[in-house]
C-alpha cells in the first residue's frame, strides 16, 4: 500500500473515455502528479449510471436552487439529487487530500459552467453539482480546476496545500 496521499482526478484528464461524446481530455501535467500522489479517476456522471456516449446534462438555475438535468430527451431527468448522494459517498469512501477536476463540467466545474437562468439567459459562472456538494461538504478539500493546470504557480500553490492537507 502506498503513503502517497491521494487526489480524485476526473477520469477524461487521466485518458478514460468517458466524456458524454465518448473522448477523453488526457492531460500529461496532471499524470505526472502520479510520481508524487496517488491519483484516483473519478467520473460522477458514469457512477450515478449515465453511458458513453450519453446526451448532454446542463445546470438549471431554478429558483434559489440550480439543477443538474439532461438535455434532448422530453421530459428532462433531475440528475441533481443523485450527484449530491453520490458526492457525499465518494467523499466517505476515500481518505483525499486533494482534487483536480475537470472546468466547464455540469458534474465537475467550479465557477465557470455554462448555467441557464431562470430568466432563459445563459450565465458563465456556475458550478457543477459533484463540485458543489464536495466544496460544501469538505471546504478546506485543496481542488484545482483542470484549466489552471498550466499555470505554474496554481499547480505549484496546489501542490503545497495537498501535501500540507490532513496535518
Amino acid at each position: 500500500m502506498s503513503n502517497k496521499k491521494i487526489i480524485a482526478v476526473s477520469a477524461c484528464l487521466l485518458g478514460y473515455k468517458v466524456r458524454y461524446d465518448g473522448e477523453h481530455q488526457a492531460n500529461e501535467s496532471i499524470q505526472s502528479l502520479s510520481e508524487v500522489f496517488e491519483l484516483l479517476p473519478v467520473c460522477p456522471e458514469m457512477e450515478i449510471g449515465l453511458g458513453v456516449p450519453r446526451e448532454k446534462i446542463a445546470l438549471h438555475q431554478q429558483g434559489l436552487m440550480t439543477r443538474l438535468l439532461t438535455c434532448g430527451g422530453e421530459p428532462s431527468i433531475d440528475l441533481t439529487e443523485k450527484m449530491q448522494a453520490y458526492a457525499q459517498i465518494f467523499l466517505k469512501m476515500h481518505n483525499l487530500a486533494g482534487m483536480i477536476l475537470k472546468d466547464k463540467s455540469p458534474s465537475c466545474g467550479v465557477s465557470n459552467c455554462k448555467q441557464w437562468l431562470a430568466t432563459g439567459e445563459m450565465d458563465s459562472t456556475g458550478t457543477g453539482v459533484f463540485a458543489a456538494t464536495v466544496m460544501r461538504l469538505t471546504p478546506e478539500l485543496p481542488m484545482l480546476q483542470s484549466g489552471l493546470i498550466e499555470q505554474q504557480s496554481e499547480l505549484h500553490a496546489f501542490i503545497n496545500q495537498v501535501k500540507c492537507y490532513g496535518h
